[in-house]
């Protein structure tokens, strides 16, 4: 070790020159036989998973519950309790995207700025406490104008929790191994899904407590939950990994390994200056992204804030308990089909065609939604349910994890996840108004401009591995390495020559 100290020489010393003797003097004696025993890194692995994802596990299971539980409420009577009609409900759902979008880059790049008085933990932890207690606050208000400024402030503190989420796994995991922990937060959401549906369904019965409607206990008991959970993420939710303390030396040594060998270690982005900022927002991978996400996520919210009231309309015999039975399966089912393909991605080192297959999956649901009445029976319709669910929990995590695989650096993987979530989710608006009223009780119109988006987020896919096709050719021959000689190649992110793009 050189005989370097292990500790600064005294208190004066910044954070900034610990974590600098952590990465270079303290971790130098870590042997190569270390850093290539397969059998240290799968316990390396197993460490982080019991570490680091049960509290977002959690967290994202709770807040999913507080951003759909409307589509609960809303068949429990939400409606006439706040006086709304006409499209009131549709323009309830889309102002949650509103602040939803607004604020997703602002503050997962406020995540990655690394503020020492604001560690992922105080600043993720504190989002999810806000959201509890405007969910709650949503089961309180007495009109439309209520509901409406409960999910701006619901919408506003959920921006960050997911890219956020992604931006701190990405510096934990190597890139092959992370979308199998991004899809089992994926299924925290279907979970949430299926459980806020079986929950609604109990809550029925304490209609007229207190003096309240059952809708409004929906709200209320799940948004108090997710507050006290908060409190415990808090407690939980993992600092940077050169500052934490869970990890050992030679075990902080491995993880920066396994990563550098994913990609490349010099392909860094921890300044923020000028020429990273035009490689951020100039970077076509980012943009075209988004596209996808659009109808991708649009797909998915589809379901999960209209799924009831589809299947609503497949019976109009069907009672509010009924519906809320027949809901749950849907998302239980897709979770299942989200793990196994988040496994089959991971082992064979790809992507892009499971995302695809998630598309044609979906696909065959929207062809039989889309047929004719009288074509085909109602249980059919509601089979079709399950196709358009499960093609879009296959796909959707996945993107997560396509575009973070293909960033790198603090603030470049910051920026691309907020953006493509942040901005991606527009799809989630155009779902909130593409159901309406008058198309009951098939929905044929909303149908087709999912359907719509949805081709159009296959073809970005496949633009997207033309796109990396040729960069890939580019730099294996060369063709990038002029790069070498910027005076920013010790910060330009995944734009260095030897990052290992991938489909």
């Amino acid at each position: 070790m050189d005989g370097k100290p292990r500790t600064p020489d005294s208190p004066a010393e910044s954070d900034e020159k610990v974590i600098a003797l952590r990465e270079t003097s303290i971790i130098q004696d870590v042997d190569e036989e270390y850093l290539n025993d397969p059998a240290a890194a799968r316990a390396l692995l197993w460490k982080l998973d019991l570490r680091v994802l049960p509290i977002f596990m959690l967290l994202w299971f709770l807040t999913f519950i507080d951003r759909v539980n409307i589509a609960n409420a809303k068949i429990q009577g939400m409606e006439k309790g706040l006086h709304m009609s006409g499209n009131n409900y549709n323009v309830a759902l889309t102002v949650f995207f509103a602040t939803f979008i607004a604020f997703e880059v602002p503050l997962n790049m406020l995540l990655g700025a690394r503020i020492k008085w604001l560690p992922p933990k105080i600043l993720l932890g504190g989002q999810v406490l806000f959201i509890g207690f405007f969910a709650m606050g949503q089961g309180l208000v007495n009109n439309f104008g209520g509901i409406v400024a409960m999910r701006l402030f619901v919408g506003l503190f959920e921006a960050g929790l997911v890219p956020g989420t992604v931006t701190l796994l990405s510096n934990y995991y190597p890139r092959y191994h992370l979308q199998w922990r991004m899809s089992i937060l994926a299924v925290a959401n279907a979970l949430a899904s299926s459980f806020g549906g079986l929950l609604a369904y109990a809550i029925i019965g304490m209609d007229g407590k207190g003096g309240r409607k059952s809708w409004r206990w929906v709200f209320i008991i799940e948004g108090a939950v997710t507050a006290v959970a908060a409190v415990l993420g808090m407690l939980l939710i993992v600092d940077w990994p050169e500052k934490q303390k869970f990890l050992s030396d030679r075990e902080l040594k491995l993880a920066r390994h396994l990563i550098a060998k994913d990609c490349h270690k010099f392909a860094k982005m921890d300044t923020l200056n000028k020429d990273s900022i035009i490689r951020c927002v100039s970077d076509w991978k980012i943009w075209l992204n988004v596209v996808i996400y659009v109808g991708t996520v649009a797909t998915t919210y589809s379901i999960n804030l209209f799924g009831p009231t589809i299947i609503q309309g497949l019976d109009p015999k069907y009672t509010p308990k009924k519906i809320l039975l027949l809901t749950a399966p849907i998302f239980l089912v897709s979770a299942v089909f989200c793990l196994a393909s988040a496994w089959i991605s991971d082992r064979l080192k790809h992507r892009s065609g499971v995302v695809i297959t998630g598309y044609l999956i979906s696909t065959i649901g929207f062809g039989i939604l889309l047929q004719p009445k009288g074509v085909v029976t109602p249980g059919t319709r509601y089979m079709a349910i399950y196709f358009v669910a499960i093609g879009s929990y296959i796909s959707l995590p996945i993107l997560w994890t396509l575009l973070a695989n293909n960033e790198s650096g603090v603030y470049k993987t910051a920026f691309a996840s907020s953006v493509q979530i942040g901005l991606g989710s527009a799809g989630g608006i155009v779902a909130s108004f593409a159901y309406q009223v008058k198309d009951a009780p098939l929905y044929h119109k909303g149908h087709t401009i999912i359907f719509s988006l949805l081709m159009v987020a296959l073809a970005s896919v496949l633009a997207f591995c033309v796109g990396i096709f040729f960069e890939k050719k580019k730099r294996a021959e060369g063709k990038r390495d002029y790069r070498l000689g910027s005076k920013h190649v010790d910060n330009m992110g995944d734009d260095h020559p030897h990052f290992k793009l991938t489909y």
